[in-house]
């Protein structure tokens, strides 16, 4: 399902990536505050890899998502998809790049539209770049196939968001995701939201369609355990800076900084690892 990166060069680079937002005021003859929510943020991601970005609430993680998939504008630094910074291209060239990454949100009771029938839901990216010559019967031949690669049925179609259990709308979410053929899925907390057993099931597919399709995941999480099983590299957020970056297996043997030694020594399990 997804084309191939044509060489070796990175996927996804983010170059000293900051985002500082304006408050409000509290007089009016105050200097204007402003909160620095990404502070210098860089790293690659190459084709068919994974990327773990972890950190407690309000380290900057929904942030960089945001930033990575142009639903925000950064402050400073650059967002590069297949080499295209995405925040100085005009829109109308930025439309059709979009469908080669897509985001996996939280909440699937919040990021379905209920008054949507899951046709329309899980086809919503591809509408902007239907022509008058594509018939609903090959949208619907695209989206069965999403579903099916997901483990539901075109039978389907016709239900609401409501009709489904909280891991079923995960694998619409997912859906919706993969018609486009990405490269790159942005998947927010993904998991967060779910039951522990259908979080083990939601990710036993994200990583089955990464080795099908060879997916790049950029998998943001609080929770490292979920990411040491998920990414092949960790990045490690605190105060919307970089505190740690490198392997899974050298941040969780090896984790320098005391802030990602606390969030690992977090995880079952390892309370004693430091």
């Amino acid at each position: 399902m997804t084309v191939p990166h044509p060489d070796n060069s990175p996927l996804l680079q983010v170059q000293q990536l900051g985002r500082r937002f304006a408050l409000p005021r509290t007089r009016f003859w105050d200097a204007a505050p402003s909160l620095q929510a990404l502070t210098q943020v860089s790293f690659t991601l190459h084709a068919g890899k994974s990327l773990g970005v972890v950190g407690e609430s309000g380290s900057g993680k929904s942030t960089l998502a945001r930033l990575v998939m142009a639903l925000d504008t950064p402050t400073e630094g650059q967002v590069l998809f297949k080499g295209q910074d995405i925040h100085r291209m005009p829109a109308a060239d930025l439309r059709p790049l979009r469908s080669g990454f897509q985001m996996v949100f939280q909440d699937p009771y919040g990021s379905l539209d209920p008054r949507q029938k899951v046709l329309s839901i899980v086809t919503e990216p591809l509408q902007s770049g239907l022509k008058p010559s594509d018939g609903r019967t090959e949208l619907k031949d695209r989206a069965a196939q999403a579903l099916s690669e997901v483990g539901l049925r075109s039978a389907d179609f016709d239900k609401y968001p409501h009709e489904f259990s909280g891991g079923q709308r995960q694998r619409i979410a997912i859906a919706r995701a993969l018609i486009t053929r990405p490269a790159l899925i942005v998947a927010d907390e993904p998991v967060s939201a779910l039951d522990v057993s259908v979080q083990a099931q939601v990710l036993n597919l994200m990583m089955d369609l990464q080795d099908r399709y060879g997916l790049s995941y950029l998998f943001v999480s609080h929770d490292l355990a979920v990411v040491n099983l998920m990414c092949d590299d960790i990045l490690v957020l605190q105060n919307g800076h970089v505190v740690e970056h490198g392997s899974a297996e050298q941040i969780f043997e090896h984790a320098a900084h005391p802030y990602t030694q606390a969030l690992i020594s977090a995880v079952p399990g390892n309370q004693n690892a430091f």
